[in-house]
């Protein structure tokens, strides 16, 4: 799951990925430095403003449902060919679906929750080679060569990318595009996207978030790179190697797999697990909200300070194989597995929504009238 502090997401779901059959507690023997887990601190949770969202859900019957985070009940449904494979972003008053199988993009408007536009591009194989982010006023597809642009209004155009250019990340920051094809960047103006900037780097690129952080494959290091020049500013040695960057700008924190939460501005960490697992995590309202699923519980960090708020059980759809995702808004918090759950930040209680969803890929957007 990716998103962006714009309010952009992109969600992947892939849910058929059991936990590795060695998860075990860390320690000195795992190459993770020793360490007590965090304890819940009791207190009141961060104070932010909530802002009425949904959770779009796609299904492969080609149903597209909206759960209203106000209610917890399902508010609009529309009919959708389909599909085998799907990406999902939100951004400019618009929730967009694109087919990988056909190459379709939908457009919809959520308010109304009425189709209000159709786009094709090239169906690129295999999927894992389609990059989706939306940015600059469009939606922004990557594939192998190509770069498409599709209006809210569902107007497409498409640039050539440099032969032999594989996108391995998409991202939206400051003026500019951001790709990389996991050797090194690419930089597009998205005002004249033909044009294109290489930036060669001295290290890989597995994972590229807003405010322009990287990571490499099993790299214990972040780099922060210059916004306009994509040229490395900053390392930071985390000690254990980085599963995931969370949040923008100075708010972005890296998740390791000793199970360590580090904020890269001042490097506070927290511990959230003993376990080496896969610690899927979000930002939304003012906390970090971490997946353990080897506990099957969404443990709640506070942003600011970095105290764990809350350790909440979570009933899997799978209780032997508890693999979710988290998906957040604004203000919302989703768990998906084979069903749909809602996180709710006033008071950490996770409830069941859309049993038996199925999803192919959800995103948050506007709730409908």
């Amino acid at each position: 799951m990716r998103r962006h502090r714009s309010g952009a997401l992109v969600v992947v779901l892939a849910l058929a990925v059991s936990l590795p059959a060695g998860c075990r507690r860390a320690g000195p023997t795992d190459g993770c430095p020793p360490g007590e887990v965090a304890p819940v601190v009791s207190g009141p949770p961060p104070s932010t403003p909530g802002t009425p969202e949904a959770l779009w859900v796609a299904d492969r019957n080609g149903s597209l449902r909206a759960v209203d985070s106000r209610t917890d009940r399902l508010s609009a449904t529309i009919a959708l060919r389909p599909s085998v494979a799907m990406l999902m972003a939100a951004g400019g008053g618009r929730l967009f679906t694109y087919a990988l199988d056909r190459g379709d993009v939908t457009v919809v408007d959520p308010v109304t929750a009425r189709v209000v536009g159709h786009a094709g591009v090239h169906a690129a194989r295999p999927f894992a080679q389609n990059r989706l982010v939306f940015a600059h006023r469009a939606l922004w597809i990557a594939q192998p060569g190509r770069l498409w642009r599709i209006s809210p209004a569902a107007r497409v155009s498409s640039s050539p990318l440099p032969a032999g250019f594989t996108p391995a990340g998409l991202v939206g920051d400051g003026r500019w595009l951001w790709l990389t094809d996991g050797r090194g960047l690419l930089r597009v103006d998205p005002a004249a996207p033909a044009h294109t900037v290489a930036v060669p780097l001295a290290e890989g690129v597995a994972q590229l978030v807003p405010g322009l952080y990287a990571s490499g494959v099993n790299s214990a290091t972040v780099r922060r790179l210059d916004p306009d020049t994509g040229r490395q500013v900053q390392a930071v040695d985390l000690g254990e190697p980085v599963l995931s960057l969370v949040g923008s700008g100075a708010d972005v924190w890296a998740t390791g797999t000793c199970g360590t939460l580090t904020r890269l501005a001042d490097r506070h960490g927290v511990r959230v697990s003993d376990v080496s697992q896969d610690l899927p995590s979000v930002e939304a309202s003012g906390s970090l909200w971490v997946g353990d699923e080897v506990r099957s519980q969404v443990v709640r960090v506070d942003a600011a300070t970095g105290a764990v708020l809350a350790r909440t059980p979570f009933t899997a759809a799978d209780p032997d194989d508890p693999a979710f995702v988290l998906v957040a808004g604004r203000s919302t918090i989703w768990v998906v597995d084979r069903h749909v759950s809602r996180a709710d930040p006033a008071t950490n209680v996770i409830t069941r929504v859309l049993p038996d969803a199925d999803p192919l890929a959800v995103a948050v957007a506007a709730p409908p009238r």
